[in-house]
């Protein structure tokens, strides 16, 4: 179809499926990357302009902050004229408290505002054209079709879970049967008495589950049998890590191997939900702790792809190789190997054996310096991406005699871009200002 200027353009027919997929998902981040419009972007979807309005919205990715080093210290809106000084009462007449490093200004300044981006709070409503986004300290939001996807597939899971009764019918379900287990009455009596919105099998699972207020102690004949135990299915096939074995990784040319980044999670207590991914470069003894807000396959990938995005086109090389235990949350091989910019292979993945966690074991060891920092038995439930990126340039600031009497930070300075560190919120500390005991976590 012709445009004004003799300009051409396909127009492309509206697609028949109800759903976006992964192709059109693609179109999208294309598009926006390219700094398209709306418009142009649902031409080429073949969707409505309100489709890829509501899509954006709904699956863009929270990015957070810059750390770069050269990014702004503060997101204040009165950043650039602000001349403030002395709010915390030290008598530090001599700097603009908006250029203090000890505390940030922010939290006792009563004429902070918050900046907004526009490019964030309106049409694109996320950051891909934008050429500021590696030293911005403003919210920061991606669009990335892997991402997009993910989220969309979890919303459909969520949306068909939980119980499928009404508030009344659950009122009329519990006052019915604790009335009836007040006469002595049992269950199957109850059931067979009542018409009762869901079916007796159902609100035993229901019981079981915790989703309505009545406890396995209420009911009578209940608490004489014992929960059977089930054989647990496998989520992996035959052959699942064909491919990916020790075996091949030892296959692999010397040169190759000698650049290993060995990964793992560690956790805090059992009820956390929060873990940390350390990815330990052997060569340099450095290593990286990124915070995971479940431990899941998802998570990793999504921590990968921060990752790539922060090496800014050259994850392959500092991170090409990579050698993982047998978790679970590492079953998705494809999507930790896919690159989020791109459709080629970012990386190359490789599993220890069952209970070999020292064909690992520089990673392994390494963890000795984390722990002591954070203790077993610590919580990281409340731990925040700011806190953890201090205790990774304390740890990785302590001098090592495998390191030639230096400090791993201070090797990898040497092989890794200052970009990276800056994206990753690392310092190098002074020597006798490294801490390493729990200390760190309290200190104000």
């Amino acid at each position: 179809m012709a445009k004004k200027g003799g300009d051409t353009m396909a127009t492309h027919e509206k697609r028949p499926q109800k759903h976006l997929d992964l192709e059109g998902r693609k179109l999208i981040e294309r598009g926006l990357d390219e700094g398209k419009t709306f418009t142009y972007i649902a031409r080429e979807v073949g969707m409505e302009v309100s489709t890829i309005r509501r899509e954006i919205l709904r699956n863009r990715r929270n990015d957070g902050m810059s750390y770069s080093q050269g990014a702004d210290k503060t997101d204040c809106a009165h950043l650039k004229t602000c001349k403030l000084k002395n709010l915390c009462k030290l008598h530090c007449d001599k700097r603009l408290c908006k250029r203090c490093t000890i505390r940030k200004c922010k939290s006792i300044c009563n004429e902070y505002e918050r900046r907004e981006c526009l490019s964030v709070t309106k049409a694109p409503f996320v950051c891909n054209a934008c050429e500021h986004f590696g030293r911005c300290t403003l919210s920061r939001f991606r669009y990335s079709a892997e991402s997009a996807g993910v989220q969309t597939t979890r919303r459909c899971k969520e949306a068909r879970s939980g119980i499928d009764l009404t508030e009344e019918e659950i009122g009329l379900l519990v006052d019915t049967v604790r009335a009836g287990l007040a006469k002595g009455q049992s269950i199957h009596h109850i059931f067979e008495t009542y018409d009762l919105p869901c079916s007796e099998r159902s609100f035993y699972r229901h019981v079981e589950n915790q989703s309505i207020p009545i406890l396995s102690i209420d009911l009578a004949k209940k608490v004489k049998y014992k929960k059977r135990k089930r054989k647990k299915e496998k989520v992996r096939g035959v052959g699942f890590f064909a491919g990916y074995e020790y075996d091949d990784y030892l296959e692999l040319p010397e040169e190759d191997r000698a650049v290993v980044t060995e990964v793992d999670t560690v956790w805090g207590i059992k009820s956390d939900r929060k873990c940390i991914l350390s990815l330990h470069r052997v060569d340099l003894h450095f290593q990286i702790y990124l915070l995971l807000q479940s431990r899941t396959m998802e998570e990793v990938v999504r921590a990968f792809d921060w990752l790539e995005i922060a090496c800014e086109g050259r994850f392959s090389e500092f991170f090409g190789l990579m050698l993982l235990d047998r978790g679970t949350e590492f079953d998705d091989i494809s999507g930790m190997e896919r690159s989020c910019e791109s459709n080629r292979k970012r990386c190359s993945v490789y599993f220890t054996d069952p209970q070999r966690s020292d064909q690992k074991g520089a990673c392994e060891k390494n963890h000795v310096e984390l722990r002591k920092v954070l203790p077993k038995g610590t919580s990281l439930q409340n731990m925040d991406a700011f806190t953890l990126a201090e205790i990774c340039s304390h740890v990785n600031s302590s001098i090592r005699k495998g390191c030639g009497d230096t400090s791993p930070i201070q090797m990898a300075m040497l092989c890794l871009p200052q970009s990276l560190f800056g994206n990753l919120g690392l310092t190098l500390i002074p020597p006798e200002e490294v801490v390493s005991a729990p200390g760190i976590l309290y200190r104000s």
